[in-house]
């Protein structure tokens, strides 16, 4: 049994029934907090009896308090940023970890987040700047067509002085967060594009977080959303463990007032079945996460036979080697990447003219990250 493997078991409450007495404790609470799931872990273990170490245990419960405090500091920095958009009448929905630590965990403290995903109407985005810029926050603007193309967030904001201190998300010491404020909720990735966006608004529900008003999706939009983006995290090689377990919680706290034929039916409108498929069907195996077989069975009838025997190839061990990508420090690596990243993202294409779409993006190279880093270098050195 591999580490990731008893991590996502005992997350899942499917207690192994024989861990190895060889197994490296030290190597499987690493690797939880660095995947975002030490605190999720620390809970599992503290419902059973196992073989971990107390030094190991003591990790995950420094992480575990290390991310209350945390989350604690994003709450204020939400609360804050909510009533600012109230003041000035901008509807503001709350997405991602902003939304589910505080409804749909036991404990904000077992979902671990980074950054602040807010949603607005597009018309709202100039007012949306006004209020952060009030508050402090400094803007980081980016052009739609630059790098893979990532287009639901053109701007990132933070205040002054609150740098990342790691490029790990999950183990960054900083309580306050950048803010996203997004204007859908389209994920691309080199030319690859799912657009859930449309009747979001319409559909949308009212919600108070930290005595303040805002809105969240509704629950088959979020699940719809959760499991589109999460499967773009797999397609990019980014952390996708968290993702996917937030789909086995939402179903957990909301899954008797989803309606799945419903779900079925946004996914099919956005032509997003594969990826609603990939994201249940990988939250299930992993976490138990209890999706009706009708919808998943509904589901794989409407993906690629060749994309389903992708998707059931990969099991918690694979995840992580698609999703632990090395970092790229030389030019080879860069255009090998580029190669990659291309290839998976067609394979998730629908038809021949999206496969196309994605590979043209490899002829537009002057708007690729690589040929920024070029220019930059040449700059630097006339």
């Amino acid at each position: 049994m591999t580490t990731i493997e008893v991590i996502v078991n005992y997350i899942g409450q499917q207690s192994p029934d024989e861990v190895p007495d060889t197994l490296d404790w030290d190597e499987v609470v690493v690797t939880a907090i660095v995947l975002g799931l030490g605190p999720l872990l620390h809970e599992a273990l503290a419902q059973v009896d196992t073989g971990i170490s107390p030094l190991a245990k003591a990790k995950l419960a420094v992480t575990r308090k290390a991310q209350a405090a945390r989350n604690k500091g994003i709450a204020q920095q939400l609360q804050q940023l909510l009533a600012a958009f109230a003041g000035q009448s901008v509807e503001a929905l709350v997405l991602k970890g902003a939304l589910l630590a505080p409804t749909v965990y036991p404990e904000a403290a077992l979902r671990p987040m980074n950054d602040i995903d807010l949603l607005f109407h597009p018309d709202d985005l100039p007012r949306v700047e006004r209020v952060l810029e009030s508050l402090g926050y400094e803007g980081k603007h980016k052009a739609a067509g630059q790098g893979p193309g990532v287009t639901k967030h053109l701007s990132t904001y933070r205040r002054r002085g609150e740098e990342r201190a790691t490029p790990n998300p999950y183990l960054s010491a900083k309580g306050d967060r950048m803010v996203e404020p997004h204007a859908s909720l389209e994920e691309s990735w080199f030319g690859l594009k799912i657009n859930i966006t449309p009747g979001i608004w319409q559909r949308a529900l009212p919600v108070t977080l930290h005595d303040q008003p805002a809105y969240r999706l509704s629950n088959e939009d979020q699940l719809l959303h959760l499991a589109v983006h999460a499967v773009f995290h797999f397609i990019m090689g980014a952390l996708v463990f968290l993702q996917l377990y937030d789909i086995c919680r939402v179903v957990k706290i909301w899954g008797l007032s989803i309606d799945w034929e419903k779900l079925l039916l946004l996914s099919e409108q956005a032509g997003a079945q594969v990826f609603l498929y990939a994201g249940l069907y990988w939250s299930q195996q992993l976490y138990q996460a209890v999706i009706p077989e009708t919808t998943l069975t509904t589901l794989a009838k409407q993906c690629p036979a060749y994309l389903l025997d992708y998707i059931h190839a990969f099991d918690a061990a694979r995840i992580l080697r698609q999703t632990q990508q090395p970092p790229l420090t030389t030019l080879p690596q860069r255009l090998r990447r580029g190669l990659q990243d291309r290839e998976e993202a067609a394979r998730w294409a629908g038809s021949p003219m999206a496969k196309w779409k994605v590979w043209q993006t490899a002829l537009a190279f002057h708007k690729t990250d690589t040929a920024a880093m070029l220019k930059k270098s040449f700059e630097v050195q006339a």
